[in-house]
């Protein structure tokens, strides 16, 4: 899956089978992280914080049980961010999800 800003035209890459998920162009960067290659090269990714929200943007086009692997799976990370998950899902508007499913699993 990829992301890319609201009103870039995705047409083509729907019909490609990627999975595109829009976000407006303020959000874009919001936990973009890079990650260098073996080969020195620098690969934008998006942090785990960030990937949560996306799938909890996103948790209807996924399958649930993959949904429940990724958010127990943060959930036992030590690396894990709750104050950054939760301005994250603030600025995506899923803030009241996200801390539903804290109180459920924490």
């Amino acid at each position: 899956p990829i992301t890319i800003y609201s009103g870039y035209g995705v047409s083509k890459l729907n019909q490609s089978g990627v999975k595109v998920f829009t976000v407006s162009k303020e959000l874009l960067e919001v936990g973009r992280e890079y990650i260098k290659t073996d080969t020195e090269m620098q690969i934008p990714i998006y942090n785990l914080e960030r990937t949560i929200c996306d799938l909890i943007r996103s948790r209807k086009k996924i399958e649930i049980q993959d949904f429940k692997t990724a958010l127990k799976t943060y959930i036992q990370r030590n690396d894990k961010d709750l104050n950054r998950l939760m301005e994250y899902a603030k600025l995506f508007h899923v803030d009241q999800l996200v801390r539903g499913y804290l109180e459920v699993m924490l």
